[in-house]
């Protein structure tokens, strides 16, 4: 084992072996050590955003709406626009007659792309807002 790895112990119900094993072999994981790692950078670049933190994130918003709320639309803009310094892009999607999709790409601090996610879900009309941040 390296010298920059340390060794710890885990304690887990057999189910969730059963699903990490079946995970590690149908990802192709070299071992469950090597998921658990993926897993926990995960988990570390989600704590540190939804800390308020000031760090550097890149990620995604995703944003599901109705399409026919009066005004969503111009909403949904103007608070893309005020928030421009941290979106790099934006790509809208149809998904049905009444539902449409925007992927927002986003970099800044992890504060600021939180203050972002709760203002889109505040809109009337936005159903589903899915924040994904990630680490460098």
């Amino acid at each position: 084992m390296s010298d920059d790895l340390d060794r710890i112990s885990l304690t887990l119900p057999s189910s969730m072996v059963d699903r990490l094993d079946g995970i590690v072999d149908e990802w192709e994981y070299a071992s469950r050590s090597e998921a658990i790692r993926d897993s926990l950078r995960d988990f570390f670049a989600t704590y540190e955003w939804e800390s308020g933190d000031e760090q550097h994130h890149h990620g995604t918003i995703v944003i599901v709406h109705d399409h026919h709320v009066s005004g969503i639309a111009d909403e949904l803009q103007t608070v893309q626009h005020e928030m421009a310094d941290i979106i790099t892009s934006v790509q809208h999607i149809h998904l049905s007659h009444d539902t449409c999709m925007e992927t927002l790409v986003v970099e800044g601090a992890g504060n600021r792309i939180t203050e972002l996610a709760n203002r889109l879900r505040a809109i009337g009309g936005v159903q589903q807002v899915k924040v994904v941040v990630v680490d460098e």
